[in-house]
């Protein structure tokens, strides 16, 4: 099976590939017209960086600063800076400090020295260090980015927004507060406030393969979410993330060839993953392949053997076939290491209801809505639980808590199953 798929991804990524390229020729295009423009330099070195292009990137800058070097010190700071941001994406913290001390060493470059060295520190999640050197930045959009990742990092609602908010009116052009506001409401559970802001990402910077995957993620399944992430693994054909995204949508969409596709390129991306064999796992468990998820799963956890999502995989795979036992055995495993996950415990739920252990689905749902009041389709599953004991009463309770919970729910399938009660 890893044959074909590795395969399939080979001619999927080198067709992306070149796309990318082409949208890419501009900016080599104004490098090789005037090689001593610090903006073409930097456009170009940006642009290889977002692409997932790490070592071209780190080259152009380079030539750039050297170039610059000596009667261009502003353009080389922002060059300095590119290449700090290029070693963080490759996490490298070491060299982006190197390349932060660079740019506070320029004329006039000491705040921007903080922030930059700020950036790097966010890298391993050192909010304490990030903070020291934000209070001496001063009041710049990138320091106040810098200090709304920070507060976000120590959970800190109020104050995250309020610094992101004061980066939009230093710069409203500026998609990078929108970015990482909407990521930060949409992880803390405020989707709609997550969504909005991410939207405006978008809009404000349409070749980001980060906002873009981001805003992939926070929309339900659909072709809006669809269309995100496929720009973004346009913009950056090696984003794993995006392509294990993409595959999970057209799953989740009845889309199993566009699945196994996207799930084909992220293997061919890093074959050692272990979110790649998963998703590969689930494509052939939507196409009713139970053996195949099984050994999908397994090479997941050679990789990573406490991974939660392989267990689940493995979990469904074994219910698939009809060994409920075993299943219920991998749930547990899967739920134990990742207790923030109600999916776990519906899922549970759905394969002791089609065993028929109506008691032990009961016990799955009740536990998933104690657990996860909030979450609808957890009430979702209670309510199936119910209906398949013939406890028509319990099971139409739990249906109207679903309608009037959060999370990702059909309020018309909900509706119709309130409908057939008897």
């Amino acid at each position: 099976m890893h044959r074909f798929f590795g395969g399939l991804a080979l001619v999927l990524v080198t067709a992306q590939a070149f796309a990318q390229e082409s949208s890419l020729d501009s900016a080599r295009a104004a490098v090789r017209t005037n090689g001593n423009d610090v903006n073409a330099s930097l456009a170009l070195g940006k642009a290889l960086r977002r692409a997932g292009k790490y070592a071209d990137s780190l080259a152009e800058l380079r030539r750039g600063a050297s170039t610059l070097a000596g009667h261009q010190p502003d353009g080389a700071m922002k060059l300095h800076w590119e290449l700090a941001r290029t070693f963080i994406a490759q996490r490298d913290f070491s060299n982006a400090i190197v390349e932060c001390r660079v740019v506070g060493a320029q004329t006039g470059g000491a705040a921007s020295g903080h922030a930059c060295t700020a950036e790097a520190h966010l890298l391993w999640r050192r909010a304490t260090d990030a903070s020291t050197e934000i209070a001496q930045a001063g009041r710049t959009y990138e320091s106040k980015v810098a200090e709304g990742r920070t507060l976000a990092l120590q959970l800190k609602d109020a104050e995250a927004e309020a610094a992101f908010k004061d980066a939009m009116t230093l710069n409203a052009q500026g998609a990078e507060p929108h970015l990482y506001l909407g990521k930060y409401w949409f992880d803390t559970g405020k989707t709609d406030q997550g969504i909005a802001e991410l939207k405006r990402a978008v809009e404000l910077d349409a070749t980001n393969p980060e906002a873009l995957y981001e805003l992939g993620r926070a929309l339900p399944p659909g072709q809006d979410a669809v269309n995100a992430l496929q720009k973004a693994t346009h913009e950056r054909t090696n984003h794993l993330e995006a392509w294990v995204r993409l595959a999970e949508v057209d799953i989740a969409l009845g889309k199993n060839a566009d699945a196994k596709t996207a799930a084909a390129a992220a293997l061919h991306i890093n074959a050692q993953d272990p979110a790649a064999h998963v998703v590969t796992g689930r494509v052939a468990l939507a196409d009713g392949k139970a053996d195949d998820a099984l050994t999908e799963a397994r090479a997941a956890l050679g990789v990573m053997a406490n991974s939660a999502s392989a267990k689940l995989l493995m979990a469904d795979a074994y219910a698939k076939k009809g060994d409920i036992d075993l299943a219920l055995e991998q749930y547990q495993a899967a739920y134990g290491l990742d207790r923030q996950n109600p999916e776990v415990l519906i899922h549970a739920t759905q394969a002791c209801i089609k065993a028929g252990r109506n008691t032990s689905a009961r016990a799955y749902a009740t536990t998933a809505t104690h657990d996860f009041p909030t979450y609808g389709p957890a009430f979702v599953a209670l309510g199936d639980a119910f209906a398949a004991d013939g406890d028509a009463a319990q099971a139409r309770t739990a249906y109207d808590k679903a309608l009037q919970a959060k999370g990702p729910v059909d309020a018309a399938a909900v509706r119709a199953k309130i409908a057939a009660l008897h």
